[in-house]
C-alpha cells in the first residue's frame, strides 16, 4: 500500500516506514465539513457558531435560519457597528425589514418630520447618538428581548438604542396572534 507523504525523495527506510506507520488510518473528510455551514452536522452548529463568534444564534427558529446566521457571520464582523450589519441579522433572524432612524434633536417645524417620542425639537448634547430601529412585522416578546441583545453585540459602542418600533405590524384583532403575554402593542 502506498502512503502520499511530504518526505523528500532522499529519506531512510527508517523515515518512511515511520511515515507509513504514523500516517491517519481515517478518511479526514468528514472533519472538514464541521468548518462549513452548510454541511456540518446540527449537532456540532453550537459549536461551530461559538468558533465564530454569532450573535443571535440561539434567537435564530429554524436550523437553515442558524446555518444562515453563520455563513454571514465573517461578512458582519467585517461590517460591525454599521447599519447594513443590523438589517442583515434582522433578515437572517427571520424578523423582517428594518428602518433605522438615528439622532434625535434639530428637527424644525418645516413639516419633513413630525415630532414623537423619539423626534424632538431642540438639541441635546447626547441626542446624536441615539437611535431607534422601526420594524416592519410583528415581534413577541422573546424575539424583540433577543433583537435588543443582538443589537448591543452588533450596533456602534457610541450609540444608545432608544426604542426597537414594531408599531407599523402592530397587534390587531384578526385572529393571527392571541393576547396572551406574547405580544405586546407595538414597541419595547
Amino acid at each position: 500500500m502506498t502512503h502520499r507523504t511530504l518526505l523528500p525523495p532522499g529519506s531512510t527506510q527508517l523515515e518512511i516506514r515511520t511515515a507509513e506507520v504514523c500516517a491517519p488510518g481515517i478518511d479526514p473528510t468528514p472533519l472538514r465539513w464541521l468548518a462549513d455551514a452548510n454541511r456540518c452536522p446540527v449537532a456540532f452548529l453550537p459549536w461551530l457558531a461559538w468558533a465564530r463568534s454569532v450573535e443571535g444564534f440561539d434567537a435564530a427558529s429554524s436550523v437553515e435560519r442558524q446555518r444562515a446566521l453563520i455563513r454571514q457571520s465573517i461578512d458582519i464582523h467585517k461590517r460591525k457597528g454599521t447599519v447594513a450589519a443590523v438589517r442583515d441579522v434582522f433578515r437572517a433572524l427571520g424578523l423582517g425589514e428594518v428602518d433605522i432612524e438615528t439622532g434625535r434633536s434639530g428637527y424644525r417645524r418645516d413639516g419633513t418630520r413630525t415630532r414623537t417620542a423619539f423626534n424632538k425639537r431642540g438639541t441635546r448634547a447626547d441626542a446624536w447618538a441615539e437611535y431607534r430601529v422601526v420594524c416592519h412585522s410583528r415581534l413577541t416578546v422573546q424575539q424583540a428581548t433577543f433583537a435588543r441583545q443582538m443589537l448591543a453585540e452588533i450596533a456602534p459602542v457610541r450609540c444608545h438604542l432608544f426604542e426597537l418600533d414594531f408599531s407599523q405590524a402592530a397587534l390587531t384583532r384578526n385572529g393571527l396572534a392571541s393576547r396572551n403575554g406574547s405580544y405586546t402593542r407595538g414597541s419595547t
